[in-house]
């Protein structure tokens, strides 16, 4: 038996419309997922999937998603992801300076 899902005030029901939202996020975050293994690695993806889910669950949810939708969804998750990575770079470029430095 399905959940109902308290958010924002509103329950989101178990319904067709609602199936049709999950599968359609299923393909969106799979793909989404797909393109940043392939160009940042498996630990990048899984951090990746969870500014995605935190950005489907802010911007989709509220008004039950559209193809509008998931593009405003990718756009989040790519920023939050960008971030990610500027920090694990910048942090590693650290350790290797004041590794040199040690030297």
């Amino acid at each position: 038996m399905m959940k109902v899902k308290q958010h924002l005030g509103q329950k989101l029901v178990p319904c067709r419309a609602n199936v049709a939202l999950i599968t359609e996020a299923e393909k969106e975050l799979s793909a989404f997922l797909l393109a940043v293994t392939e160009v940042h690695g498996p630990q990048c993806a899984a951090v990746a999937a969870m500014h995605w889910m935190q950005a489907f669950e802010n911007i989709c949810l509220p008004s039950l998603a559209s193809k509008e939708c998931f593009r405003r969804v990718i756009v989040a998750a790519v920023i939050s992801v960008c971030h990610y990575v500027v920090r694990a770079t910048i942090r590693a470029e650290e350790i290797n300076c004041r590794q040199f430095s040690l030297q």
